[in-house]
């Protein structure tokens, strides 16, 4: 497996998991910080209800019609299925605003990203592309972080105007069109079976899988899915991947 990058102009990452890690530690941190929130306005509730409810969340946008979940709406359905009752407004917006503030303080970018970013966006336009449903989380973490600064587009599912998830094509589209390349033109780069590797090869990307991470949402191989250009163990490999191919 080997990519051709003689006519590459733009490399898209995934975010969590890719760029930096969001697999169980993050995940444990943030719904840590909402259960002892729900906690203190509610009272004790069934821990392992909460915790069943959090891992059908995640994997729901996948299903179906490939739509994102609503924060608010499922924080309503969270308190009625734990409580037995509706949040007030300004509950409701103290349970956004720690789910917010949690999921930003979760992110930390590993130490090699800057420079490798740094050399890439000498030569490739650089965008992130994320199944999260809040856009405002992933800028302000991506702005934390210090990747931002490399970055010339972002989409998120969550954003106003996706509201789809990958592997719908709409994200694909989107950052395609906000980098000003063809789908040939760019490379993406994540670590979701379903999601990035499916998801970028039916929008006709060259794609890139990374595992250094274990990923929370995890599919099986299903009967004509698209296998990925090239499978790279850490972001440290791509650098060489499109170098080498490059070379040829």
């Amino acid at each position: 497996m080997s990519i051709d990058a003689t006519d590459i102009k733009a490399v898209v990452f995934d975010y969590g998991n890719t760029l930096i890690q969001f697999a169980r530690p993050q995940i444990d941190y943030c719904d840590g910080k909402y259960a002892a929130l729900l906690r203190e306005l509610y009272g004790g509730f069934d821990e392992r209800a909460f915790a069943e409810m959090r891992d059908r969340d995640r994997r729901a946008p996948y299903q179906g019609e490939l739509h994102e979940n609503d924060l608010a709406t499922l924080a309503v359905s969270t308190v009625r299925a734990l409580f037995g009752r509706t949040p007030t407004d300004g509950e409701l917006g103290r349970i956004l605003e720690l789910r917010y503030e949690a999921f930003v303080d979760s992110i930390e970018a590993p130490g090699y990203v800057d420079g490798l970013l740094t050399r890439l966006h000498a030569r490739y336009k650089l965008g992130v592309l994320s199944n999260y449903p809040c856009g405002r989380a992933i800028r302000a973490s991506l702005s934390r972080t210090g990747i931002g600064e490399h970055i010339d587009a972002v989409v998120v599912s969550g954003d106003e105007g996706v509201g789809r998830v990958k592997p719908h094509p709409r994200p694909f589209e989107l950052v395609l069109q906000q980098l000003g390349v063809a789908p040939r033109e760019a490379v993406y780069v994540g670590d979701n079976w379903f999601g990035d590797v499916q998801g970028a090869k039916r929008a006709g990307m060259h794609m890139a899988f990374i595992t250094k991470w274990d990923t929370p949402e995890k599919f099986d191989r299903e009967a004509g899915d698209h296998d990925p250009d090239v499978v790279i163990g850490c972001l440290t490999e791509l650098e060489a991947v499109l170098s080498g191919a490059m070379s040829r």
